[in-house]
């Protein structure tokens, strides 16, 4: 018998916001194919501890952690949300095989004097892209706004 449950870290699950509607979104559509169960962050007796692992920038990263644990022990593994896709360095530490997304950015910022979305950005988006390939990541994106920074394989997957 094929074990369906996913166990999944997710940063934000609030309706209250748009990556929380988002999750929620997601998750939704995990459920066509299999049992999602969430990987809970287990609480420290200090507060500050709790606090600085709920930072926006830091809880991604306690996330892939929670992952590697769940994989290690043999369970299927997803990581959502706050998944831009110039974060190489999550795609990168996150177990092989992850279900992964929706992979958010490419939004249309005025970019006119800024360097950094404008030349660095789209250098960080191949590297995760190539990564993604390498790790046989599956793969969702929020919207299609990072069409133009992909190839035309991985638009087609």
């Amino acid at each position: 018998m094929i074990d369906k449950r996913l166990y999944y870290w997710v940063s934000e699950i609030s309706s209250k916001s748009g990556e929380g509607r988002l999750a929620f979104f997601f998750i939704d559509h995990l459920k066509k194919k299999y049992v999602p169960i969430r990987i809970c962050k287990q609480k420290s007796r200090y507060k500050f501890i709790n606090k600085l692992l709920n930072q926006k920038y830091i809880s991604p990263f306690v996330g892939v952690i929670y992952c590697w644990i769940f994989f290690l022990r043999g369970k299927s593994v997803s990581f959502i949300n706050y998944l831009p896709l110039w974060n190489f360095l999550i795609f990168l530490l996150l177990p092989p095989s992850s279900i992964i997304g929706p992979i958010t950015g490419g939004a249309k910022f005025k970019i006119k004097n800024n360097y950094f979305r404008l030349v660095i950005f789209p250098i960080f988006y191949k590297i995760s892209e190539l990564i993604i390939s390498l790790r046989n990541f599956e793969i969702i994106f929020s919207t299609d706004l990072l069409k133009k920074y992909l190839s035309k394989n991985k638009i087609k997957n």
